[in-house]
């Protein structure tokens, strides 16, 4: 086996795992003020509009089945794919309360390498930064590609490079560090125990693009709030209205790159 290959068998072991060990307090780590009133609003504004009236979604690297609930209560069948076993169990029992199974399919497999085939859904979500977090995004996004129909839509949240720049050198004050991420478009997170991938809007549209997608548009979530706005947010009127600017801006594309994270809609030609 080649240094590459065990490099990216290395990643793909060390997302496993932080997952194994996460899984049962995913959820409440995400229950906050600002998923709740800002991130996946935004989020969900930008996956509604593309689903299918019917078909076959796949949620891919869907983990606990955050989006597969809404997506499955709006009729439609879908499949569940996650590379942890740990994380789709908590989802098992989520979707179990909502009364969904019949609706659907839960699968552990890697982004990288679907194990369905060619044109089967007619939308695939990625969102929740498994391209970041994969061992690959070209295999990643070559293969949402390949499993989606002709003329349907895939939508991805990723890690933003530049969010990420801004933290460091304000978290950290580490100039060289900072330089070092800009460069190699990745960093390693420390708390997780793995590399992530970071993209600006103008790499991520190439990623897309060269897998053979056309780009419908590109989304910084959000692009105005940031955390030290967060005790606004305890006024639900008052983060009702951050909401609202941000979505007003958030496609602008001279401040898309800002974004905390990118979220993209791309659609198979």
């Amino acid at each position: 086996m080649s240094s590459q290959e065990d490099k990216l068998n290395d990643q793909t072991k060390r997302v496993i795992e932080y997952y194994r060990r996460a899984a049962e307090k995913y959820d409440e780590k995400y229950d906050t003020p600002y998923m709740k009133f800002i991130y996946n609003p935004i989020t969900w504004r930008y996956i509604e509009p593309y689903l299918p009236p019917q078909g076959l979604v796949l949620d891919a690297g869907g983990g606990t089945g955050k989006w597969t609930i809404p997506i499955a209560k709006r009729g439609l069948r879908v499949v569940l794919y996650d590379i942890s076993r740990e994380m789709l169990e908590v989802a098992r029992r989520k979707i179990r309360a909502e009364g969904l199974e019949d609706l659907v399919e839960i699968r552990q497999g890697d982004v990288c390498k679907i194990d369905y085939p060619d044109k089967t859904f007619d939308f695939v979500l990625a969102e929740g930064d498994p391209i970041s977090y994969c061992s690959d995004p070209l295999k990643a996004v070559s293969e949402i590609y390949r499993v989606l129909k002709h003329g349907c839509y895939a939508v991805a949240g990723v890690d933003s490079l530049y969010a990420v720049i801004r933290r460091i050198l304000y978290h950290e004050q580490d100039v060289d560090k900072a330089l070092r991420v800009l460069e190699e478009g990745r960093f390693y997170a420390k708390e997780w125990g793995f590399y992530c991938w970071a993209f600006t809007p103008k790499s991520l549209k190439k990623l897309f693009t060269r897998c053979g997608f056309e780009v419908v548009k590109i989304v910084g979530k959000p692009v105005l709030f940031l955390h030290a706005l967060e005790p606004l947010l305890q006024d639900e009127e008052k983060a009702r209205k951050i909401l609202e600017l941000d979505l007003r801006v958030c496609e602008d594309e001279s401040i898309v790159g800002f974004g905390g994270h990118l979220h993209i809609v791309a659609r198979k030609i």
